[in-house]
């Protein structure tokens, strides 16, 4: 006789769940921590924005109040990105980097609240959320990742593995009905300077069952759309963007997140099937944002874009139809795309993306070539922040 199909299923689940769990102990034990790499001085200009003689002239003439980095066994300068952080800081209140150039929000700019989504899978939404967090991180911006996919996966790719601390606060802690937890208290820290990440979890789905409840049972509590926009309203003084992460539905901690939201960023590929499978989850996203809208009238997005990924530039296909969606999105469609690389592939496999890559250890054209792509989509990311700060 054969096993019915929740028992079959619960022994493939725990099957598997175990090897993984072996697998990460044996990759990255519990006890071990994740650690960014230093960058060179070249790097450390670009990413504070000063010339890179400048800099160099700087590290000489101010090293009696600048961290001046570590050499290297071939006399190369390699700076932590804590390290450039203080040089950038101290820069800024020395008068040596403009106000207009400093990635800080003033007092009366609000925080950039971006929501990464698209029904469809496999379009690295995960992929383009951490990456655009860390460069914006390393540019000196503070970051909050927040991580509303039940797989996860941004969470992982922190260095952290939910199945492991099966108790640590998540998303879901701080928007669930009964009794949620302050905002502040499920944040965790990263290895990563200016990065902040409120972590995924199984628990999410939760969410989709007791916000469905709480329509047959209208009680006083929060509606749904507006419950992580409350729980950010704790804590957004203490970061300049925040960055979400979500499943591939549209689901309500979906619909909350866009509701918290003051831009969005659609990943897609160039691709006919997937521009069919955006032109409806389109069409289906507008439906169910109108009937919430309802009932927040206010709510506005500053810009919405489009981000091309997976892009390869010798695909004539890809080509021709990155053309037909700037055609007809227009300047919606970002002008950059995110490009098909192994260093990106491989960044879910090892848990690292690629800034925290020794550049010795991949090909450099790959890897430069990478690293710009990345570094003009936060340019653009970066020029939508300014035009809503008012800044040029």
């Amino acid at each position: 006789m054969s096993e019915q199909g929740s028992a079959r299923f619960k022994a493939y689940s725990g099957r598997l769940s175990r090897a993984l769990e072996d697998h990460s102990r044996e990759a990255f034990p519990p006890d071990a921590q994740k650690t960014l790499r230093r960058f060179s001085m070249r790097e450390a200009a670009e990413f504070i924005r000063v010339n890179q003689n400048t800099f160099r002239h700087y590290i000489t003439t101010m090293a009696d109040r600048i961290p001046v980095g570590e050499l290297d066994k071939s006399n190369r300068r390699y700076f932590s990105a804590s390290e450039f952080h203080e040089i950038q800081r101290i820069l800024f209140e020395e008068g040596k980097i403009r106000p207009e150039q400093y990635p800080r929000r003033r007092p009366g700019e609000k925080c950039q609240v971006v929501t990464c989504f698209n029904l469809k899978g496999g379009v690295s939404k995960t992929s383009t959320a951490t990456h655009l967090a860390e460069v914006l991180a390393l540019r000196g911006y503070r970051v909050l990742a927040i991580d509303l996919d039940a797989q996860s996966s941004m969470t992982n790719m922190f260095g952290i593995t939910p199945e492991l601390a099966p108790d640590m606060p998540s998303a879901y802690d701080v928007i669930r009905y009964t009794d949620p937890l302050p905002c502040r208290e499920a944040i965790r820290k990263t290895y990563f300077p200016n990065i902040d990440l409120l972590p995924g979890s199984m628990d999410v789905i939760e969410f989709e069952y007791e916000t469905a409840l709480s329509f047959r049972t209208p009680d006083s509590s929060k509606p749904f759309h507006g419950r992580l926009a409350d729980a950010l309203e704790q804590v957004q003084q203490d970061y300049d963007v925040v960055i979400f992460d979500t499943p591939p539905q549209m689901s309500f901690a979906v619909i909350a997140a866009l509701f918290a939201s003051t831009g969005v960023l659609i990943p897609l590929n160039a691709s006919m099937l997937d521009a069919m499978s955006l032109a409806s989850f389109l069409g289906l996203a507008s439906e169910l944002m109108g009937v919430v809208e309802q009932h927040a009238p206010d709510h506005s997005f500053d810009f919405i874009k489009f981000l091309i990924t997976r892009y390869e530039a010798t695909d004539q296909p890809q080509v021709q139809m990155a053309g037909f969606l700037r055609t007809v999105l227009g300047t919606a469609v970002m002008s950059t795309e995110f490009v098909k690389s192994t260093a990106i592939g491989d960044a879910a496999n090892t848990k690292q993306p690629v800034f925290e890559i020794e550049p010795r250890d991949v090909n450099k054209k790959t890897y430069d070539r990478v690293i710009e792509a990345i570094g003009r989509i936060a340019d653009e990311l970066e020029s939508e922040f300014m035009k809503s700060w008012g800044r040029n």
